[in-house]
């Protein structure tokens, strides 16, 4: 009996031990993206250029993964139609705004204030949902303003040539965005939605608001032959995305959502730290005190939400 109970530890222990490798590996890759989304800008491409590749490439290479795995793709409904329809849309809200932030701020800041869209759910669902108000909720959501009021405040936000003020209120909408995303997705219940076909979706579906509005706003879509252009366009669609999604459902499969949201604090410093490295930003202490405040807020909240 001993044996079949050590065997169940170890089996368990590998199990946690792969989950929050996941998990990391999962945060870390999508905190790439400010530096593959940049390197993109930096080249001449539009922010819907970037989104367009981004997205389509995603989503192409996921749907020959389900391909070759024979998973169905086809929409069983007008419900799942629809439901797909919002979620993208929302979806593509989030990047569109989290990316003019990461052309007008510090990409780091940008990233640990998209982070907060745990505490922005938390809020939301106390305001619009009659959630039962929890005095840790709002001591976490009162510390992750001053958090953002730090950041605003200090001298690591700007950048040469951003727009502060826009990217700034960016950053925040993304959050916001984001959140909606998930309060969104549990009132329209599209988390019943098989997980491959619904992502497969959300992404093509993402791609093509993308390039419409490249042909709107930007009369063309930028046909990409560089072969640098090409490393971040993959960086960014595979890495970045790609490998950061599969490796999240992988991660809450083993370790559970609590866990993974909590790790999930590896996608801002790993955002800061390639900011600092490769992108000439600059963290000072005000700023590192408030992106500090920010991941302590998220923990609280998400540890809470979990009690």
């Amino acid at each position: 009996m001993s044996k079949i109970h050590t065997r169940y530890e170890k089996k368990k222990r590998r199990i946690t031990i792969n989950g929050i490798f996941y998990a990391a590996i999962s945060s870390a890759s999508f905190g790439f993206s400010p530096l593959f989304s940049i390197g993109l800008l930096a080249a001449g491409l539009s922010s819907f250029d970037v989104l367009s590749y981004r997205w389509l490439v995603a989503g192409i290479v996921l749907m020959a993964y389900a391909l070759c795995k024979k998973k169905t793709l086809h929409l069983n409904s007008f419900d799942e139609f629809w439901k797909i329809i919002l979620m993208s849309a929302l979806r593509s809200v989030t990047s569109v705004t989290l990316l003019i932030g990461y052309a007008n701020i510090s990409s780091g800041i940008a990233s640990t204030i998209n982070f907060m869209y745990p505490v922005v759910v938390a809020l939301c669902m106390m305001i619009f949902f009659g959630e039962k108000k929890s005095k840790v909720d709002l001591a976490a959501i009162a510390v992750s303003i001053f958090g953002v009021y730090l950041l605003a405040s200090g001298d690591s936000l700007i950048i040469e040539g951003g727009n502060t003020t826009l990217g700034l209120i960016c950053s925040i909408i993304s959050a916001f965005s984001f959140a909606a995303y998930y309060i969104v997705m549990k009132q329209v219940k599209a988390d019943k939605i098989e997980v491959v076909k619904f992502t497969t979706w959300m992404m093509l579906f993402s791609a093509f608001y993308f390039i419409v509005c490249a042909f709107i706003f930007d009369g063309k879509l930028t046909i990409v032959t560089g072969g640098k252009e090409w490393m971040y366009i993959l960086g960014l669609g595979l890495w970045s995305t790609m490998v950061s999604n599969f490796t999240g459902v992988k991660a809450v499969r083993r370790i559970g959502p609590t866990l993974t949201s909590i790790l999930g604090a590896l996608q801002p410093l790993t955002a800061v730290i390639l900011g600092c490295i490769f992108l000439h930003e600059h963290l000072y202490f005000k700023s590192l005190v408030g992106i500090t405040l920010i991941l302590v807020a998220v923990t609280v909240v998400v540890m809470h939400q979990k009690k």
